[in-house]
């Protein structure tokens, strides 16, 4: 599945590209209320460009509602999220749908079109939202689908796939849009565990490539090997941050490590 990259770098033309430059996405004092539940509790967050960044911590701790904050899937109750360097302003919607174009997003559940192919799935992007000739938008959709390995899918629609194969091609379908920043919402968490490798697999490849990725996350060993930071979020904040080398083998905090404790059986392995 590893191939030359369809992504350029920071040097392209595109408003993707740019915005790939320097700092991607910068978070300051976000805070999100669900009613009296406070989710988000003043997150202040950077991440750079062709960075890997990991989000682990219990379940309800605030880490999916992060990453639709970032892309505004969600409104936040208070703060700023900047994305390659122009800050969206969320109550007028002016930039949202060019901020959407920059960073993608690949769901837990895949959110395929039930009824268009693999194919079809893929190219919806470029030609509804970039306006891309059909020929273009076919070639861009059948070069990524052979990267996720999925070649001989291309025909099929999602009721006919397995939850890997939904899913690679969901990631096949957000690098259609050429962003500059992927978000990943635990995109292995509704799948049967002998399909969890063959997703891991092509996020590892994009990894390798320099996309940069924010990956909420409960498998331990893909954060462990693919990661440059590593955060760690309860309770709607985030309670300590680093390399996964230092923050697994040596967290600070001691919530971090009751975390751990819990979800690593040994020092090496993932519960």
């Amino acid at each position: 599945m590893s191939g030359a990259p369809l992504l350029k770098g920071a040097q392209g033309s595109s408003p993707q590209e740019a915005s790939a430059a320097g700092s991607s996405i910068q978070i300051r004092g976000m805070h999100k209320y669900f009613g009296a539940n406070h989710v988000l509790r003043g997150i202040d967050l950077d991440i750079a460009a062709r960075e890997r960044v990991c989000v682990i911590g219990p379940s309800g701790s605030g880490k999916s509602t992060l990453l639709r904050c970032i892309n505004a899937l969600e409104d936040m109750s208070a703060g700023e999220v900047t994305v390659g360097g122009h800050a969206v302003d969320r109550r007028s919607g002016h930039g949202v749908n060019a901020m959407r174009a920059a960073v993608g997003m690949v769901f837990q559940r895949f959110n395929l079109f039930p009824h268009k192919t693999a194919l079809e799935n893929v190219m919806i992007g470029p030609l509804v939202v970039r306006k891309q000739d059909a020929a273009h938008a076919r070639g861009l959709a059948l070069r990524l689908l052979a990267r996720v390995g999925l070649s001989d899918k291309a025909q099929a629609y999602p009721g006919a796939l397995s939850g890997g194969q939904q899913q690679r091609v969901a990631i096949a379908r957000a690098l259609a849009m050429e962003p500059a920043v992927l978000l990943f919402d635990e995109p292995t968490s509704s799948l049967d565990p002998e399909l969890v490798g063959e997703v891991l697999a092509v996020m590892k490849d994009l990894a390798r490539d320099g996309m940069t990725m924010v990956v909420v996350t409960h498998e331990m060993d893909f954060a462990r090997e693919v990661a440059d930071r590593v955060v760690f979020m309860d309770q709607g904040q985030i309670v300590e941050q680093g390399p996964p080398q230092r923050l697994f083998g040596d967290p600070r905090e001691a919530r971090t490590r009751a975390f751990l404790a819990r979800v690593l059986r040994t020092p090496g392995g993932a519960g």
